[in-house]
């Protein structure tokens, strides 16, 4: 299942944890790096505005201010994402230890109290990950009985695991066969390129992301998620390419070209090579091919005439960047998108209107469909309308 679709899942469980049916916990399967958190969150967040309650990220709460949560427990939708793995078993029990000379609480312990009071969510991150017997117990009794030691949770709050299973981790674990009834597992896939770069504007304004960095991914779309078995052979620390790689390249990128200091680009290969492995150093050879400017590749159009498709990628993002800046260059490149389709470069338009927002992809169609000639290009790429 795509991370798109999935909101209609934990709607369901959400709904079904307030009626008190079967207190069934969702079990996210998938690679590391694909928004599985990421989502988790954003739903939560959402679902807080939805029920007009105030989100809290439970890590934010000191233990000393747990109470004031506590007075006004109608209030709060408490979120707490908690990695198995990087956990004592009594920060999951609950057991109190002391926070000053005067009382004794845990903030675990203060969670388990503010999920008990509040409406919210728990994201049991890495289960299948967890090999302590202790931690494990602890583990299955929340998911079980959806405790947290002896303190129930809130009917309003439900739990919400994931795991990288065995062909993405070699120290995933199994679950016994009579637990894995408290679950409903869901294979969670990467998400689309085009919603990851969606996703990338929602989140961080495009603005503050290398475009570049979208048009490789349509060149090569299978690096987007790449070296993640467990089974690939590499040097024991390269890392997998992830759309959560993709992102902080993306976003590392704009920021060294924003410095324009010298020796950027030996230090744009380092982040490159050190956060996608060996498709960082296909990215780095992908971006050395340079091509002109907008103004340039709409006085002449001919350029494109002898590039390299790596180059037509990297015009084509050009091109529609100029456009989604200002609606006022569509007519400028109305010329250019004639010479495309004249010479019926259907994987250079269907890139150009891959990198053209939403919005933006109808203005273009209405300011060319009068001419019969892109027109078709366009309706034989499949993009005229999207």
């Amino acid at each position: 299942m795509r991370l798109g679709s999935l909101a209609e899942r934990f709607e369901l469980a959400y709904d079904m944890r307030i009626k008190g049916r079967e207190p069934i916990t969702l079990h996210l399967i998938g690679p590391a790096g694909i928004g599985k958190s990421a989502f988790t969150r954003a739903w939560a967040v959402r679902k807080a505005k939805q029920l007009k309650l105030e989100f809290v990220d439970a890590d934010a709460i000191p233990p000393e201010e747990v109470e004031k949560y506590l007075e006004d427990e109608d209030r709060y939708f408490i979120f707490k994402d908690c990695r198995l793995t990087s956990m004592d078993p009594v920060d999951v029990s609950g057991q109190p230890r002391p926070v000053n000379s005067k009382y004794v609480m845990f903030l675990p312990l203060g969670v388990a109290r503010l999920l008990n009071a509040c409406a919210g969510l728990l994201f049991l991150d890495e289960f299948l990950n967890e090999s302590r017997p202790n931690m494990i117990a602890n583990a299955y009794k929340i998911v079980r009985d959806y405790k947290i030691g002896d303190i129930a949770l809130n009917p309003r709050a439900m739990v919400i695991a994931a795991s990288n299973s065995a062909q993405y981790s070699s120290i995933a674990n199994s679950i016994p066969k009579p637990l894995r009834d408290r679950f409903d597992f869901v294979e969670v896939e990467a998400p689309p390129i085009e919603d990851w770069a969606e996703w990338m504007d929602e989140t961080y304004g495009r603005e503050n992301w290398d475009r570049e960095v979208l048009a490789y991914l349509y060149w090569k779309p299978s690096d987007f998620l790449a070296n993640i078995l467990d089974t690939v052979e590499d040097s024991g620390y390269e890392p997998p390419a992830t759309p959560r790689g993709w992102s902080y390249v993306a976003l590392a990128f704009a920021e060294v070209k924003a410095r324009k200091r010298r020796n950027s680009e030996e230090l744009l290969f380092s982040i490159a090579k050190g956060k996608l492995g060996r498709v960082g150093e296909t990215l780095m050879a992908f971006l050395s091919n340079k091509v002109p400017s907008f103004d340039e590749l709409v006085k002449v159009p001919q350029l494109v005439s002898n590039f390299k498709v790596e180059q037509k990628y990297l015009a084509a993002i050009t091109v529609a960047e100029a456009i989604n800046k200002d609606s006022g260059n569509i007519s400028k490149a109305k010329g250019f998108m004639q010479y495309v389709a004249e010479a019926d470069d259907r994987e250079f338009m269907s890139a150009l209107f891959a990198f053209l927002e939403k919005p933006k992809r109808r203005e273009v169609f209405n300011a060319v469909k009068a001419n019969q000639t892109v027109l078709k290009c366009l309706e034989l790429t499949g993009r005229a309308l999207l």
